[in-house]
């Protein structure tokens, strides 16, 4: 059995739709981590003239409720973003997506 183009498209379709919340949670930590840096350097210069115990205490407050708050929040949304594109796009979509990644984190010297 030969599959034309749009029969690997559609394979490949079907792949990113069983594994559409992994992909969304890989894209989501993925975003995290190449923005990280920037919220961590924002609250950072909003903290800097507290006292010790504050800045510790704001920055696992921010690590444990706000990376993890953004994570519950972005990773379904992502997966609702993902899906808008229909089933014969979401492969593409997916490539792209991680594509982008890749350029932003070269962009921020993660590369």
């Amino acid at each position: 059995m030969e599959l034309g183009v749009g029969g690997y498209i559609d394979v490949a379709s079907q792949w990113v739709q069983g594994h559409i919340s992994a992909i969304s949670t890989a894209l989501t930590t993925t975003l995290l981590v190449v923005f990280g840096d920037d919220i961590n350097r924002f609250v950072k210069k909003r903290i800097r003239h507290h006292n010790f115990l504050t800045r510790i205490t704001v920055f696992v407050a921010l690590c444990v409720f706000g990376y993890g708050m953004l994570s519950v929040i972005i990773a379904p949304t992502m997966m609702t973003v993902l899906r808008s594109f229909g089933d014969r796009y979401v492969a593409a979509s997916v490539a792209g997506a991680f594509l982008l990644m890749g350029i932003l984190a070269d962009r921020k010297k993660y590369m």
